[in-house]
This record gives C-alpha cells, sequence and structure tokens, in this order.
C-alpha cells in the first residue's frame, strides 16, 4: 500500500512539473519571433501578387526595426525618362520600434517615407516558421478612382537572412 501511494504521489508530482512547464495550447498564441534579418520574397495585396519589383531587407533587434529597399534590375532600366532615372537612383527605407504580444506585431513609425505615417502605430498580423515570416496589414483608407472608400491587405513573405 504504501509502495502504491508513493508511486501514485511520484506520477502526481511528475505531471504537475509538465503541466507547470509546457506552454498552453488553449491559452494565446506563441509570440511572433521576428528577431534577425530578413529578405522580402514576395509581396501579396488583396490577393493578387504585387507586380513591384523592389530589393528588400528589414532587420529586427530585440525592441528596433529597420528596413531598406531598392528597385530590383536597376541596372536594366533604359533611363530615357525622368521616372527612368528616379527609379534607377532611388533608395528608400524607415526606421522605428515595435513589440510583439501573441501573433501580433505592431511597429511604431519614427523615420518614413510618407510623413504622415511618421509617429503612427501599425499593428499587423504576424506567423514566424522556423525561416520564413508573413507580415500582414492593412492601408490606411483611401478613395479608389471610382471614388469609393477601401482599404487593402498587404501580405508580405520573408526569409531569414540571419
Amino acid at each position: 500500500m504504501k509502495s502504491t501511494m508513493l508511486a501514485g504521489v511520484a506520477v502526481l508530482t511528475i505531471l504537475g512539473t509538465v503541466a507547470a512547464t509546457r506552454d498552453d495550447a488553449s491559452g494565446s498564441a506563441a509570440a511572433c519571433r521576428v528577431q534577425g534579418v530578413w529578405r522580402l520574397e514576395r509581396s501579396v495585396t488583396n490577393g493578387k501578387p504585387d507586380s513591384t519589383s523592389v530589393q528588400q531587407r528589414k532587420i529586427m533587434t530585440k525592441n528596433h526595426f529597420m528596413w531598406v529597399a531598392q528597385e530590383s534590375r536597376r541596372d536594366t532600366l533604359p533611363l530615357k525618362t525622368y521616372r527612368d532615372s528616379v527609379r534607377y537612383s532611388r533608395d528608400v527605407g524607415g526606421y522605428g520600434t515595435y513589440k510583439v504580444s501573441g501573433s501580433t506585431v505592431t511597429e511604431h513609425i519614427e523615420i518614413f517615407p510618407t510623413l504622415r505615417w511618421v509617429g503612427k502605430d501599425f499593428p499587423a498580423t504576424c506567423k514566424t516558421d522556423k525561416d520564413h515570416w508573413v507580415h500582414t496589414w492593412m492601408s490606411d483608407v483611401y478613395k479608389d478612382s471610382t471614388g469609393r472608400s477601401r482599404r487593402d491587405t498587404t501580405s508580405e513573405y520573408y526569409r531569414r537572412d540571419e
């Protein structure tokens, strides 16, 4: 009887320890792990592949982020128009802080090409899986060519460089 009781206490102790140390599957989603250097592989806006051709990197430290981008294949641009020249020489970027809460990453913009975004917080859904990150966010409300108000949903697909 004593050995059965001791075995039962041992099993309960082990189960209690395991339960206390494992992640709660029914609780909140695991934090999105974004620290690192990321390469943009593709973007999708409103379910359609984005036709822009940019090379982009996003660097995420413990609390800060920075991104830089430039036109892809700049060496093949014809440089016949002013627009071609701007595309050839244009580099863009941004900087700020961020916080992760479950599957949401909120970026606070401190430096950005679009001035009206500076000082704002931008929440996005975040999903990471090993070396892949899907960052999905919604645009500001704007009027389309028909005059209707709309918002776009963009998903950026990154691969970890480092």
